[in-house]
């Protein structure tokens, strides 16, 4: 009887615990994680239109063309649930939509939009896992100049806000911290390994660790070498090495140039100056082929050059392969040497 009081009492207190989590959190998002749906009003958006579809809709091959976001044009008042939202206007419109838009702003905002900033952002608003932007300016023209001016920077806060989104998912069920510290140990290197990657060939004579996840196929490797001179890294030379390991331990993999050109960008991989190249890759022998994406950087601290490569194969998958690279792309990005991380910190 005791017990059967007890599971009574645990079931009321538990039902009780569920309702006040549910009464105090924002309700789930609509929409994709890709899609950006945008607020402004017709004339506003006939002129701004253009530039913002050429920020957000930039495209990659994979080997298909992959849009990096879609721009969906709002036309009722039921946004307010949707997971992205852009609102565009200007202080002069006199319109309703931009009214509305311009009434939300704090007179320290307001003053910040007159001394010529454009772009503020919001969490969470309405729903969970929400991000905002306001691209607001004095007029039309100013606006739409400084968006031009500020491209990067606008795409980086939905980039950002779904890195962050989707790291909290790769890891949700945890990492695996006994392989992170064997690569320290071993390697000088490490990676937050989530627990569905599996460690699929190391060797320590040829410098070269291969990772590997199912549905799709993915794999990410690491392949280094000793330098001092960081000036030897150009497209050319990444090419070079990623078809000589992927020779060895791809089976016979090389990078696909005939149809569609490797893509090169110079960015900063965690503090450091890389190469960044996206392309495809192909195996004739297999008969198979697909994207793939590599880091190409060198590391003072350690006098090494390493290749971060990524590629996945998958020809038959409905869903974006741009989405499956951007998730490697995270874990490529918890990458730490010895200097940085001690094997008892992880």
């Amino acid at each position: 009887m005791k017990k059967l009081y007890l599971l009574f009492v645990l079931s009321i207190v538990s039902l009780f615990i569920l309702i006040l989590i549910s009464g105090c959190t924002k309700p789930r998002p609509y929409g994709n994680d890709y899609a950006i749906h945008v607020v402004a009003d017709s004339t506003i958006w006939k002129q701004a239109e253009p530039i913002v579809r050429k920020i957000f809709e930039k495209t990659e091959p994979t080997p298909q063309p992959e849009k990096l976001f879609t721009i969906i044009k709002e036309k009722n008042r039921g946004y307010t649930r949707f997971k992205n939202l852009l609102f565009i206007s200007t202080l002069d419109a006199q319109d309703d939509q931009s009214q509305m838009i311009n009434s939300s702003l704090a007179e320290a905002a307001r003053a910040k939009v007159e001394q010529g900033e454009i772009m503020f952002t919001k969490q969470e608003e309405w729903a969970q896992d929400q991000k905002i932007m306001f691209l607001i300016g004095t007029d039309v023209t100013s606006l739409l100049s400084k968006m031009a001016e500020k491209e990067d920077d606008i795409v980086f806060q939905f980039e950002d806000h779904w890195r962050q989104f989707h790291k909290n998912i790769l890891y949700t069920m945890g990492e695996q911290t006994d392989i992170e510290k064997h690569l320290l140990n071993n390697y000088g290197w490490t990676f937050k390994l989530p627990n569905d990657y599996k460690l699929k060939l190391q060797s320590a004579r040829d410098r070269f660790v291969l990772f590997h996840r199912k549905v799709p196929l993915r794999w990410v490797s690491v392949f280094w070498e000793e330098a001092t001179d960081p000036n030897v890294i150009t497209k050319e030379y990444c090419i070079n090495k990623r078809n000589s390991f992927t020779k060895n331990f791809y089976e016979g993999e090389e990078v696909e140039e005939k149809f569609e050109e490797v893509i090169v960008e110079e960015v900063d991989f965690l503090n450091r100056r890389a190469l960044k190249l996206k392309g495809l890759w192909k195996n004739d022998q297999k008969i198979a082929g697909g994207p793939f994406r590599m880091y190409c950087f060198f590391d003072g601290a350690t006098e090494r050059i390493y290749f971060i490569d990524m590629h996945l194969f998958s020809p038959n998958l409905k869903k974006s392969k741009l989405h499956y690279l951007r998730q490697m792309d995270i874990l490529a990005h918890t990458f730490k040497t010895i200097l940085e991380v001690k094997p008892e910190d992880l």
